[in-house]
C-alpha cells in the first residue's frame, strides 16, 4: 500500500515538472494527454493486478473420515421411513393399527436389510379386506419395499 501511494506522489511530482518545464503551445496539450493517459494507468494498476491474480479454489479434501454417529442415525432415519411407509401403504389397503420393525445391518456403510417383525396384536382389517389372506399380502407389501424373502419376516399376534 506504501509502495501504491509513493507512486501516486511521485507521479504528481513528476506532473508539476512537466507543467514547468515544456512551454505553452499544441506539444504541450499533447505531452499532458499521454501523462494524463499515464497517471490513469497507475491509478488503475492495483484494480488490474487484483483481478490478474489466479485464484485456486481447487477445494480437495485429502483427508476425511465419516462421522459413525452421524451415518448410523441417517441409515436409522432411513428404515423408520421404509417401516413408515410399508404401514402407510397397509392402512392404505384396509389394514390399520400395524406395528413393523425392519431389522438392518450397516456393512462398510452399505445398508442391509435383515429381517422384519410385524406386530399384528393390534390389528384392524376393514370389511371389505376380511377374505384377503392377510400374511401373504401384507408379506408381499414388505418385499416391495426391503426385497426381503418371506422367510425373515416374522409375524407376532
Amino acid at each position: 500500500m506504501t509502495e501504491y501511494i509513493l507512486s501516486i506522489l511521485g507521479i504528481v511530482l513528476l506532473g508539476v515538472m512537466i507543467d514547468v518545464i515544456i512551454p505553452s503551445g499544441s506539444i504541450s496539450k499533447f505531452i499532458k494527454s499521454l501523462f494524463g493517459i499515464f497517471v490513469l494507468a497507475v491509478i488503475i494498476m492495483p484494480v488490474i493486478k487484483f483481478f490478474n491474480t489466479t485464484r485456486d479454489f481447487n477445494l480437495e479434501y485429502t483427508n476425511y473420515e465419516l462421522n459413525q454417529t452421524l451415518l448410523n442415525y441417517i441409515n436409522n432415519q432411513k428404515v423408520l421411513a421404509i417401516a413408515d411407509d410399508i404401514e402407510t401403504e397397509l392402512y392404505d389397503n384396509g389394514f390399520s393399527n400395524i406395528d413393523i420393525k425392519i431389522n438392518y445391518s450397516t456393512n462398510d456403510n452399505n445398508l442391509t436389510y435383515n429381517s422384519c417383525e410385524v406386530n399384528l396384536k393390534n390389528l384392524v382389517i376393514s370389511k371389505d379386506k376380511q377374505h384377503i389372506n392377510k400374511y401373504e399380502f401384507i408379506i408381499e407389501v414388505i418385499k416391495e419395499y426391503t426385497n426381503l424373502v418371506e422367510e425373515v419376516i416374522i409375524f407376532y399376534e
